[in-house]
């Protein structure tokens, strides 16, 4: 029976935020087709980058990715354009199971059928490509894959963003508890190099190699990648130790410009932690994105720090009237870092390390700096003015 090769296309990772992980395709090698048929991609990754509502839709959590299908010589010009690596493994399949991949994978390329709900560790790429195979090979995939994993999500996420720090940063801080549990290999091959590696592992029924032969068809300039996680990141804690002695020491100093200094970096802090609280939280309350729920970063980077800009209009003047709730305001920012430690160090359920290390000593130095800026307070005297300022009259 003259049948189709199938065959997994592996591309290695690009420079673009959505290409840091890599990408995994299927091709279809068909003798039986036209010239111009006979080599076919079917790449589950396809979404619109044009589209006016990208960045609100994944925000929600309702990004639509589509099945689309193109031509090999076509997807190697565009990622030797972007200096991708890829990787191929024929594999070895009995002609009957070739043949109902290719009629599967025909079928759902079809309008109707080629959309799906993407989700970055449960549902993309490379997921779709290991459920394909593994429907066809009567689950031997799943059941070779159930043994434990080596990293977490967030530890494969955080090396493979390593060297983009404010991406590895960003996504470190919006990602909940969930992305910590152990994972299992089934799990881990969310990365289009977890399915290469498993594949290359498999045989068939027969006890023979699963992939008959795997080359590479681009070979990029690009280092290769860790297989282990970063260990801790000590750039964040000294970047929050630097910032908060800069607003400890704005707090020590005299004079109407330095206590505008002090009022226009209270401002910032609160700015920036408070946007990103409000962000978390609607990543946890209002989205689809079950990764981002319960998210202890939010202590780390408290709503309420929104009115720290407000009462530094006030706190910048030479007689401020409302000192004691900006203290008491930034005081409970300290506060609520300190849970975050604890919780960190206590239940350890999230790796908040570098979140805890840039914002903990930038809240300290802020609350060490107002305290001093306030004449030193003692703690029940400030909570008390600030309830006789809150209290009804």
């Amino acid at each position: 029976m003259l049948a189709p090769r199938i065959s997994v296309l592996t591309f290695g990772p690009g420079d673009e935020t959505f290409s840091k992980f890599g990408h995994d395709a299927i091709l279809i090698s068909d003798p039986r087709q036209a010239p111009a048929n006979r080599e076919l991609v079917f790449n589950y990754g396809t979404f619109r980058f044009d589209s006016p509502s990208l960045i609100l839709d994944f925000l929600k959590g309702k990004l639509s990715y589509w099945l689309s299908v193109g031509t090999l010589e076509r997807t190697l010009q565009v990622y030797r354009s972007f200096n991708r690596s890829v990787s191929v493994q024929e594999l070895s399949l009995p002609p009957e199971t070739a043949l109902a991949i290719q009629a599967f994978l025909y079928e759902n390329a079809k309008p109707e059928n080629s959309h799906y709900r993407y989700d970055y560790y449960l549902d993309n790429c490379a997921t779709r490509i290991r459920d394909v195979l593994d429907r066809h090979l009567g689950g031997r995939l799943a059941a070779a894959s159930q043994g434990p994993a080596p990293l977490t999500y967030r530890e494969h996420t955080r090396r493979l963003t390593v060297g983009a720090p404010f991406l590895f940063f960003g996504l470190d801080l919006a990602m909940g508890p969930l992305i910590d549990h152990p994972a299992t290999e089934w799990q881990a091959m969310f990365l289009p190099e977890k399915v290469e590696a498993k594949l290359a592992q498999m045989t068939d029924e027969h006890g023979a190699p699963l992939v008959k032969r795997q080359r590479v068809l681009f070979d990029s300039e690009r280092p290769p990648l860790s297989q282990t996680a970063p260990g801790f990141r000590w750039g964040w804690l000294i970047m929050g130790a630097l910032i908060g002695a800069a607003l400890f020491g704005l707090g020590h100093g005299r004079g109407r410009l330095v206590a505008l200094a002090q009022a226009f970096s209270l401002a910032a802090i609160g700015v920036l932690t408070g946007v990103l609280g409000s962000l978390l939280l609607v990543l946890w309350l209002l989205t689809d994105h079950a990764v981002t729920y319960w998210n202890q970063n939010v202590l780390l980077c408290p709503i309420w720090a929104l009115a720290i800009p407000l009462l530094s209009l006030d706190f910048g003047r030479s007689r401020p009237k409302y000192s004691r709730l900006m203290l008491a305001i930034v005081g409970a920012g300290v506060g609520s870092s300190v849970l975050a430690l604890l919780l960190l160090l206590v239940l350890g359920n999230q790796a908040t390390a570098p979140a805890v290390s840039l914002f903990l000593p930038l809240w300290l130095g802020a609350g060490l700096g107002v305290w001093v800026r306030c004449g030193r307070p003692a703690l029940l005297s400030a909570l008390r003015a600030e309830r006789a300022l809150v209290a009804p009259r």
